[in-house]
C-alpha cells in the first residue's frame, strides 16, 4: 500500500486550516494510508478521520531535536507523498512526491495557499467531520434531547491578550444576541476557553444565568469542542483556533480582528463575517483613558448591528 506523510502545524489553528487539504488527498488517493504528524495540542482532529492510519503527536524541543525523534518514530519508509507545512527535516525523508511549505504570502488566504502546496487551483476550506460516536457524547452532554433550545457559541479567549475582545463585551452581546426580540431568541450559551485562560472567559459564565450557559472553559480536547461547535447555531470569537473549527464544522462563523492578519486568517467562506478594528490592523484590546473613559477599538455597538444583519442575511438566504 502507498504512504503518505501529512506533517501539520503544532498550533491548533493552523492545523484545522490544513484539513481541507488532508481530505483533498484522502478522496484522490483512497489507496495511499496517511501518517499525519503534529503537536500534541491538534492531535484529536486528526485521530478518528477515514484514511488516516496513525498519528504522531510532536512536543517541540530545544534545537529541533523532535524532527529526529519524530523520524525514528516513523521508522523506514519509502514515502509515495509527503505534504509538509511545517518545512521540517522530515520533508526530506526518502519519497516520490513532496510538497514543502515555503511560506505564504499576506493577501493571500491560508486556504488558498495551502491549496497551491499541492497543485490545486481552487481553495480547500477545512473540513472536520465528528463521527456519529462523537456527536452521541456531545449530545447527552449538552442535554440537547432534553432542551431543543439553539446554543450560541462564543470563545472569548485567544493565545495573545491583544487578540482578545473585552469580556464585558462578550457578556453585552450574548445577552444581546439572545434577549426578547433578538436573533436567537431564548438561546443557550456555551462558552469555550482552554485551561488557562479562565480570567478572560469564566466572567462571562459567572455572569449568566446558570439555566442558560453551557461551560466549556477548560473541559474540552480540540476535538470535543469541535463536536458541541457542530451542535450550535452561530459561533462569535477571537481570531484562534476554535475560530476556524467553527468554519470547518460548517456554522456561521463571525470572527473579531485586530492584529493577526485577516486577509490570511480571518473566517473562511460566505457563511462567515470578519469584523476588524478601528483603525485597522490594531489590537481589539480596551484602551483605559487617563480620565477614566475607555476607548474600543471594536466597538460593542458596530459589532451587534454587523452580527444582526449576517444574521437576517444567511436567514433569508436559508
Amino acid at each position: 500500500m502507498k504512504q503518505t506523510l501529512f506533517v501539520a502545524s503544532n498550533r491548533l489553528g493552523d492545523a484545522v486550516l490544513t484539513t481541507g487539504v488532508l481530505h483533498h488527498l484522502l478522496k484522490e488517493e483512497p489507496d495511499s494510508a496517511v501518517t499525519v504528524v503534529c503537536g500534541t495540542i491538534p492531535k484529536d482532529i486528526f485521530t478518528d478521520i477515514p484514511g488516516v492510519q496513525r498519528v504522531i503527536g510532536i512536543t517541540k524541543r530545544r534545537f529541533s531535536l523532535h524532527w529526529p525523534e519524530a523520524a525514528f518514530r516513523l521508522g523506514p519508509v519509502f514515502w509515495h507523498r509527503i505534504v509538509d507545512f511545517r518545512s521540517s527535516l522530515l520533508g526530506f525523508l526518502p519519497a516520490r512526491h513532496r510538497h514543502i511549505w515555503k511560506g505564504g504570502k499576506d493577501n493571500l488566504h491560508k486556504v488558498v495557499a495551502n491549496a497551491e502546496l499541492i497543485g490545486v487551483d481552487h481553495p480547500l476550506p477545512p473540513k472536520i467531520i465528528p463521527s456519529e460516536a462523537q456527536l452521541a457524547k456531545i449530545r447527552q452532554w449538552l442535554g440537547t434531547a432534553n432542551d431543543p433550545r439553539p446554543v450560541l457559541a462564543l470563545a472569548p479567549t485567544a493565545n495573545f491578550y491583544k487578540k482578545q475582545w473585552h469580556f464585558d463585551n462578550y457578556l453585552a452581546l450574548a445577552r444581546h444576541l439572545t434577549g426578547p426580540s433578538s436573533v436567537l431568541e431564548g438561546a443557550r450559551i456555551a462558552v469555550f476557553g482552554a485551561p488557562g485562560e479562565e480570567a478572560q472567559a469564566l466572567p462571562v459564565v459567572h455572569a449568566l444565568p446558570e439555566n442558560q450557559v453551557i461551560n466549556l472553559v477548560g473541559r474540552t480536547s480540540p476535538m470535543e469542542a469541535a463536536a458541541i461547535l457542530s451542535q450550535c447555531t452561530l459561533f462569535v470569537g477571537n481570531d484562534s483556533g476554535l475560530m476556524h473549527t467553527a468554519v470547518a464544522v460548517g456554522i456561521p462563523t463571525v470572527g473579531l480582528f485586530g492584529i493577526g492578519k485577516p486577509k490570511v486568517y480571518g473566517p473562511w467562506g460566505e457563511r462567515s463575517l470578519c469584523l476588524r478594528s478601528n483603525p485597522l490592523e490594531t489590537p481589539v484590546t480596551r484602551i483605559e483613558n487617563s480620565d477614566g473613559s475607555v476607548t474600543e477599538p471594536l466597538p460593542f455597538d458596530y459589532v451587534s448591528a454587523e452580527i444582526d444583519e449576517f444574521w437576517r442575511t444567511l436567514s433569508t438566504a436559508s
